[in-house]
């Protein structure tokens, strides 16, 4: 009985896995969203941060607008936090993860009417 259990639970376990790692690219495809949800992404912003967003789109195929806006969430967040690395962006809300050195975790709220710039921290303990 024990035995048997062990075995489902392992072969449960493997089926999940396959399913989580079918499921990346079609995970990875609809993150780039929409055009109509990009855009509705840059209205959100400030106009100087829609022209450079636009700006950085254009000037290199592939380039998304999320991407961008992420890439340059992360170099401010680079300035406050040297080490960092970035885990998770909700861009609706204004709130962003972030990895810190010392493996512990901070959420941040930033303003996407003000260049992205970080306006409040909590660090996230266990």
């Amino acid at each position: 009985m024990i035995q048997f259990r062990s075995q489902a639970l392992a072969l449960s376990g493997a089926a999940l896995a396959v399913a989580v790692w079918a499921a990346g690219p079609a995970a990875a495809q609809s993150s780039m969203g929409s055009r109509e949800f990009q855009q509705a992404e840059l209205s959100e912003v400030s106009p100087a941060i829609r022209a450079e967003v636009e700006r950085r789109v254009a000037a290199a195929p592939g380039n998304t607008v999320r991407g961008v806006l992420e890439t340059m969430l992360l170099n401010e967040i680079q300035v406050r936090w040297a080490g960092s690395r970035l885990v998770a962006v909700d861009m609706g809300r204004g709130v962003a993860v972030i990895g810190l050195p010392d493996n512990s975790l901070k959420a941040v709220t930033f303003n996407k009417q003000e260049g992205l710039k970080v306006v409040g921290e909590v660090t996230l303990t266990r």
